[in-house]
């Protein structure tokens, strides 16, 4: 048979011994360890060999690279065991570059290396790959020093790859001399460098490797040299010690292995074709059929070649991916899992088994969450096959634990990068149960139903969809089902959901239940099943009013998040904007609601007209109407039946927050989007009208009496009170004097025999403010008459007096609501009033400092209040949480009033003050405070902070005993805390608060030496210890800023004898954080005169005593020891002296008579030089040292002693000057 082919069938007439060759070559032996002997005869080749099997190698249970490499090394034997014979190969090593000894390396063009070329990305990966592929073809030895050449390049290392370096059995030699060359102080290399740029080269690095190998499968891929080289190098830098070498060759590896993965799966395909036309020619029984034996040839062909492909899957996968997914690097663990996935995705024939998975099992335990959500995303496409199933059982058995395990973990955490992986942990679950359905247990569904009510929004979906699936039977939409039988199943599920959240006892969340389920089913759209059940019931399980009362609730939910197509607050999702489809979504829901609950709603709400819960939630779904449907004449009997029912829950109930929720629904139809023709039904109400006479009526009896009302009429004035209230909320009652009808009830409370009862002056202020705004209101839009203006800053001004009166109330409801609506009015009517209409600056209200300092006392009153000293250990968790809240609301008042600027920031000393003790309860409004005030007025903020930071300390220090007044620096440590929260606050960039910072530290040093600085006494000052708290601010300083801080430091202690014991200690402390040289820290003002080492006069030859050092002292003479204090011509004395006796400065006290007493004469001089100003005296010292230290030494040794001792610096310099 001819075996001249085109280049499309190259691939079919590769010999068979590549596939058992090669691994021989991946190993690193030498190509000449085979004995082959060629022969060509005309135009056929012929390959006569009997290889050895290495399937018993590559199945052993306890591979080793030896052990593969003896057995692999080991020479082809012919059938007589003499020696493989070969007739013109089918391939092999290409052509060699001819005669001539080559040179070591080549001129290196940098821009026409592989390594440049894929960094800059200005050439196309295929043509790359193809040109380098022609290039291997003419000159192997260089396109291989070359491709080595890129992947020690794309490691970050800087050596230089030479032929010689290639031509060895191994690469052990090049790795270690990569090694030398290679820099490890960064830290960084190319694949994991930040910026674009190399994000980009990453990405290319990885789709060269790939297009190379793919590229090669019609060539060179089984030449036995390419792959052999191409593996054994990387195998080896897998191996390295060089995290940089390790991790490029771990992904270059792994991405060999994705492409040989699809060169496999390839081969597979066509082997699969190749055998289906083979057994079809087969049946035709035709003799001396040529296409018969053609395809007989090419399955042959395809078979070894995918066997030769696996050999090379199987070599690298033990020899790279067994130890490197268990690397101490994180992100070589999470490729090598990630690659994994890939490959049992593309070919689950060969890695779709448990020798495989468990290496994804085991895994599942890592520390990391990146590496665990690796996992995931690789367990979580294989089980959404259902073909996969089977062969997925046992290693869900075996890991089912660990993954419940996971996910526990993770969604106890409250760091946001575990939720992802605790999502795909859910997903997971519900895929393992929906294959296995008694794999769980009732424990395990527990652990996933609790996740309905999580916060993080992408784990309550997925736990939704798992309790779909699991609780209800529910499958996501698939076949087409009838519309009775799909009625009949959502009343079923509809009444096992508000079982399932009856048993939860989480009824006030049924908005997070509905969020869960939303978009995993339509189940909580259908309405129509809902309100069958209410107004019918069921007749298999009839619903109890309880379960009635959560329908309704879930009902009400579900509307609200089908008109609005928003989740719950708390479960917010941060989208920039809404598609088209989803709006257009949201408006047919919209409309299929309106149409169903503008029939039924006004039934529903006779049916529950007794349940205040029921009404509210039944009368928010009229709020999410769409109110043009009303245009329809169909629905003009239903919106008349609808307004009636509203004036009946007026006239019936009396609970403030249902008022208030009618009065909105009453709002909505009064909209100007209902159309003008059924307006008088609605305006034509009577629901105001009769409301106001009855109030006035009631006030009228209540004045005449002088407040001496009997209980029941006190009940009915409140009731009427409350109604009026609720109306004027969203209503315009000016037309019926409201103002004129309650205010004197609020100015003239004292004047009444009975005082009003504090329900009614509440209520009584709460209607005085919502005439303010409507008149306001009324101004701003033009509808007002000339006296508007006078009359509205009248009663405004008014209506402030009384409620800086009633904030003094015994009363704390009365002194609350006072309090929380006269910051609301101070607010709106700041200075920011005029920017909305000119006309309104007269009405602009300024506050004094009085009205301030009573809002700042309200404040310390009300919300900076420990209620555990108070009420000891006893406390009820659900009062302390609404205490809580409610402590939050008046916070929030003032700072509100702060930020805008109607009141000072100095006002919020007392805040800043109460940061770190009120952390957990206020910390975050107290963090947003500090930041708008920084950027509205940053010197009124610093001073603020240093204000704050004075009077935390001073009150810290009289909660001290006298006794104990020595101790002030440990027990300042909140002061610390606090201005380390302070320096927080600063931001990133020290340029924008560079005059704030220092006017802080200004004034924080004018505080600390305010009290008892005596340049006589020497004695510190009284708050010296704020210095070490002032301390932590100094970071915050530029380079430029420190020196004049230090400065004005020294300005203020210029003159004082200042020591060196404990109550100095501050000062030094802080000193030295200002300082950023030593000439800086010679302008400190020097410690006092230490006294005499010797203080006796000693004879010559007399014994002199003792020498005893203080360990103050010590450190101070240590020579190693940098201290602003010590000269470095001292620690250059103590360094030659320590080195030529062998002593310590611990063994100085046994030198001799004369060295003892020039010890004595040196550290008094010294002392004396700091005294009087090192700068002044420079050259006496230098002539000094000069004298004691070098007086009896050489010319010619002095530079060989400067070098020595590293004293050449010191004197030098003191010379020099």
């Amino acid at each position: 048979m001819s075996n001249s082919s085109s280049p499309s069938t190259r691939p079919m007439r590769l010999a068979k011994q590549g596939a058992y060759e090669t691994m021989s070559n991946v190993l690193g032996l030498s190509r000449s360890h085979h004995k082959v002997s060629q022969s060509v005869s005309g135009n056929g080749s012929s390959v006569s060999v009997n290889p050895r099997a290495l399937d018993e190698i590559l199945d052993s249970n306890n591979p080793s690279v030896s052990a593969v490499a003896q057995s692999r090394s080991q020479k082809r034997k012919s059938p007589n065991d003499s020696e493989v014979v070969f007739t013109t190969p089918k391939r092999g090593r290409p052509a060699g570059r001819g005669r001539g000894r080559p040179p070591n390396r080549p001129v290196l063009d940098k821009e026409a290396s592989l390594y440049f070329l894929i960094k800059e990305g200005k050439a196309a990966l295929i043509q790359v790959a193809d040109d380098w592929i022609e290039h291997y073809q003419k000159d192997a030895d260089l396109a291989v020093m070359d491709l080595i050449q890129f992947f020690i390049s794309s490691t970050g290392c800087k050596g230089i790859v030479t032929l010689n370096d290639i031509r060895t059995d191994d690469f052990s030699q090049l790795i270690r001399k990569m090694t030398e060359d290679f820099d490890e102080d960064s830290g960084d290399y190319p694949i994991i460098i930040a910026g674009l740029q190399w994000k980009k080269f990453r990405r290319n690095f990885c789709d060269f490797v790939k297009t190379l190998i793919k590229q090669c499968q019609y060539s060179v891929i089984y030449d036995q040299y390419l792959m052999d080289i191409i593996i054994s190098l990387l195998t080896g830098l897998a191996d390295s010690q060089v995290r940089a070498f390790r991790h490029t060759a771990t992904l270059a590896a792994m991405k060999v292995m994705t492409a040989l993965v699809e060169i496999a799966v390839r081969l597979s395909q066509s082997l699969a074709s190749v055998s289906k036309q083979f057994e079809t020619e087969r049946t035709k029984q035709r003799k001396g059929n040529q296409r018969i034996e053609a395809l007989m040839q090419k399955k042959h062909e395809y078979s070894e070649n995918k066997d030769e492909i696996i050999n090379m899957l199987d070599y690298i996968f033990k020899s790279v991916f067994v130890h490197r997914y268990r690397d101490s690097v994180p992100e070589i663990r999470s490729l090598c899992v990630t690659e994994l996935g890939e490959w049992i995705l593309n070919f689950p024939e060969h890695f779709l088994d448990d020798s495989h998975l468990k290496y994804v099992g085991w895994t599942l335990y890592d520390k990391v969450g990146e590496v665990r959500l690796r996992c995931l995303q690789t367990l979580l496409p294989l089980y959404q096959e259902e073909q996969f199933a089977p062969r997925l059982e046992l290693f869900t058995n075996k890991f089912k634990t660990n993954i419940f395990v996971m996910q526990v973990r993770l969604v106890s955490m409250v760091l946001d990068k575990e939720n992802e992986t605790a999502v795909l942990a859910v997903k997971l679950v519900t895929c393992m149960q929906r294959h296995f359905p008694a794999l769980l247990v009732a424990r395990d569904n527990e652990m996933v139903y609790e996740l309905i009510y999580s916060v993080h929004r992408g784990l309550a979906l997925a736990a939704g969809e798992f309790l779909l699936q699991q609780l209800f039977n529910v499958k996501t939409p698939g076949r087409t089902r009838s519309q009775q039988e799909c009625k009949a199943t959502n009343k079923s599920v509809i009444r096992d959901l508000v079982q399932f959240h009856k048993e939860s006892k989480l009824h006030e969340h049924a908005a997070y239940l509905v969020d869960s389920l939303y978009d995993s089913n339509d189940l909580l759209k259908d309405w129509t099943a809902m309100t069958e059940l209410l107004l019918h019931g069921d007749d298999k399980q009839p619903l109890d009013r309880e379960d009635e009362s959560l329908l309704i609730d879930i009902m009400a939910c579900s509307v609200r998040e089908a008109a609005t197509g928003e989740p719950p607050i708390a479960r917010s999702v941060n989208k920039k904007y809404v598609t088209q489809k989803e709006h257009k979504q949201v408006q047919d829901d919209q409309a299929r609601l309106t149409e169903h609950f503008a029939e039924h709603l006004p039934v529903l709400l006779q049916k529950f007209t007794a349940n205040q819960r029921d009404l509210e939630n039944l009368l928010t779904i009229v709020q999410r109407f769409n109110i043009e449907v009303y245009g329809a004449a169909h629905y003009l009997n239903h919106l008349n039946a609808l307004v009636k029912c509203l004036e009946e829950i007026f006239e019936r109930h009396a609970d403030e927050e249902l008022l208030g929720t009618c009065s909105r629904t009453y709002e909505c139809l009064c909209s100007e989007k209902l159309p003008v023709h059924v307006r008088p039904l609605v305006t034509g109400s009577t629901l105001i009208d009769l409301t106001m006479l009855k109030l006035r009526q009631e006030i009228q009896q209540f004045n005449t009496v002088d407040g001496a009302l009997d209980e029941e009429d006190i009940v009915t004035l409140i009731t009427s009170m409350r109604r009026i209230e609720a109306l004027h909320q969203c209503h315009d009652l000016s037309k019926w004097d409201v103002w004129d009808l309650i205010f004197p009830i609020v100015k003239q409370r004292q004047e009444y025999a009975v005082p009003p009862n504090p329900e009614m002056m509440r209520l009584s202020v709460k209607t005085c403010y919502w005439s303010l705004l409507w008149a306001l209101k009324a101004i701003a839009d033009g509808q007002s008459f000339e006296d508007s203006i006078p009359k509205l800053k009248q009663q405004f001004q008014q209506f402030c007096t009384c409620c800086r009166e009633l904030m003094e109330s015994p009363v704390n409801e009365t002194a609350e609501m006072a309090y929380l609506i006269l910051c609301d009015l101070l607010l709106i009517f700041g200075w920011s009033l005029p920017e909305r209409n000119e006309e309104l600056t007269a009405l602009v209200f300024e506050a004094d400092q009085s009205l301030e300092d009573q809002l700042e006392q309200f404040v310390r009153r009300k919300v900076f209040v420990d209620d555990a000293a108070q009420a000891g250990d006893v406390t009820d968790e659900e009062a302390e949480i609404v205490k809580t809240h409610r402590r939050r609301i008046y916070l929030a008042a003032f700072c509100k009033l702060v930020v805008f600027g109607v009141v000072t920031v100095a006002s919020a000393v007392h805040i800043f003050k109460n940061y770190v003790t009120f952390q957990s309860d206020f910390g975050d409004i107290i963090r947003v405070l500090l930041n708008r005030c920084r950027e509205s007025d940053k010197m009124g903020w610093a001073k603020t902070m240093i204000r704050a930071l004075c009077a935390l300390y001073q009150e810290t220090v009289s909660e001290l005993d006298p006794e104990n007044r020595d101790k002030i620096s440990d027990a300042i440590y909140v002061v610390h805390e606090l201005a380390k929260r302070f320096a927080m606050s600063f931001g990133s960039d020290p340029t924008k608060t560079r005059e704030a910072i220092v006017t802080l530290h200004r004034e924080g040093i004018d505080f600390a030496c305010a009290a008892d600085l005596n340049t006589a006494t020497g004695k510190a000052p009284r708050d010296l210890p704020f210095l070490e708290a002032l301390n932590e601010l100094s970071n915050r300083l530029l380079k430029q800023d420190k020196r004049i801080v230090l400065n004005y430091l020294n300005r203020h202690f210029s003159g004082v004898r200042v020591g060196v014991d404990g109550e100095w200690q501050p000062l030094i402390t802080y000193r030295n954080s200002l300082v950023e040289s030593e000439d800086e820290a010679a302008l400190m003002p020097p410690p006092p005169l230490p006294p005499p080492l010797i203080s006796a006069t000693v004879n010559k030859g007399q014994v002199p005593p003792p020498l005893s050092l203080t360990p103050s002292m010590k450190t101070i003479l240590k020579p190693d020891v940098s201290s602003p204090f010590v000269p470095v011509a001292a620690s250059s004395f103590l360094t030659r002296r320590t080195a030529r006796t062998g002593t310590t400065v611990d063994t100085l006290m046994e030198v001799d008579f004369e060295e003892e007493l020039l010890f004595e004469i040196f550290y008094v001089s010294f002392a004396v030089v700091q005294l009087n100003g090192f700068l002044a005296k420079m050259e006496n010292q230098r002539r000094f040292w000069k004298k004691i230290l070098h007086g009896n030494e050489k010319p010619e040794e002095r530079p060989r002693r400067l070098a020595s001792n590293g004293g050449e610096w010191s004197i030098s310099k003191m010379e020099n000057k």
